[in-house]
């Protein structure tokens, strides 16, 4: 069976993101230095011949794809995939991050809440947090963003599969989606502030099976 490696990118840094919000299926422009970071990991991914790539339908996510596939001529078309988006924090979209933290220090009491940072569960317990807090009730769960990112990722690889050749396959996407997805892989790996902006994770998916090879590998300033 073909082997499809998959390239796992964050998009780069947001106006949102710098200013510290939430930022789910609210979209913002890439930053001067979110440009730059982009253009930094398209350099580090210049030797990667890619056979498809595909991006979220948020603006950022495509802003991203652009430029990394400006030095990747043998790709024509990106493909456009809604269930790559980020994560819906419901009514939480453009939520102060700090305001978020100090309402789950304040309900748990500081004790709790440092157990559960550094607890294993810390990346589950977050997507606890940020559904518990959303009166309206639209935010979604741990199970269901990783449903969705699951299987809109297995059906990717089925269908690059499908001529039996090994492939690279880009993927841009967002960070809390992505490490829902690596989460459900291996658990243990997931870094405890999730993944950088213009970071790139990579799994291979071979005998129906997700294998993680490399998460978070962030561009460094001279690439």
């Amino acid at each position: 069976m073909a082997t499809i490696h998959l390239y796992l990118v964050r998009h780069g840094q947001t106006e949102l993101n710098a200013a510290g919000r939430l930022q789910g299926i609210y979209d913002s422009k890439l930053t001067r230095n979110g440009i730059r970071s982009a253009q930094r990991l398209s350099r580090m991914l210049a030797d990667v011949h890619f056979d498809a790539a595909y991006t979220s339908d948020l603006g950022r996510a495509q802003q991203t794809t652009r430029i990394i596939t400006a030095l990747h001529p043998e790709i024509k078309k990106p493909t456009i995939d809604v269930g790559l988006r980020e994560f819906n924090f419901g009514g939480l979209e453009g939520t102060k991050n700090l305001w978020i933290v100090g309402q789950v220090r304040k309900q748990l009491g500081m004790g709790t809440f440092v157990k559960l940072v550094l607890s294993k569960e810390r990346f589950a317990t977050l997507l606890w947090m940020f559904n518990a807090l959303d009166k309206t009730r639209a935010a979604e769960t741990l199970v269901g963003v990783t449903d969705r990112i699951s299987r809109t990722l297995r059906r990717i690889c089925l269908f690059e599969s499908q001529d039996g050749q090994d492939k690279n396959v880009l993927i841009v996407s967002h960070g809390l989606v992505l490490s829902a997805f690596l989460y459900q892989i291996s658990p243990s790996e997931l870094p405890t502030r999730l993944l950088k902006n213009t970071s790139v994770s990579r799994v291979d998916y071979d005998d129906r099976q997700f294998n993680l090879i490399d998460i978070n590998i962030t561009p460094t300033r001279r690439s």
